[in-house]
């Protein structure tokens, strides 16, 4: 783990800065999951599963799957960012 100096007078703008990135990631991980469910629902398949037959070629080159993908790929980056800000402490 590495170790960085801040001086006491900069922990509040950093406590309120990473609350407001918090916040931020939340909305947006809540906003894709909605959508993800949306897409799953309509097609009756996990987001796992779709992503897994469309990058091995088996789904074809319908528009649709492209959002869906980008929609999927999206909520596993926010989510991931989301539990990094989470396990900071300052």
């Amino acid at each position: 783990m590495q170790k960085i100096a801040i001086k006491n007078e900069a922990l509040p703008l950093l406590r309120s800065g990473m609350a407001l990135k918090e916040k931020i990631l939340s909305a947006k991980a809540e906003n894709y999951l909605r959508r993800l469910k949306a897409f799953e629902k309509k097609h009756r398949m996990k987001s796992v599963k779709f992503a897994e037959k469309f990058g091995s070629g088996k789904l074809g080159d319908n528009e649709e799957w492209f959002d869906w993908l980008f929609v999927y790929e999206a909520y596993k980056k926010i989510t991931a960012q989301h539990k990094v800000v989470k396990s900071l402490s300052l």
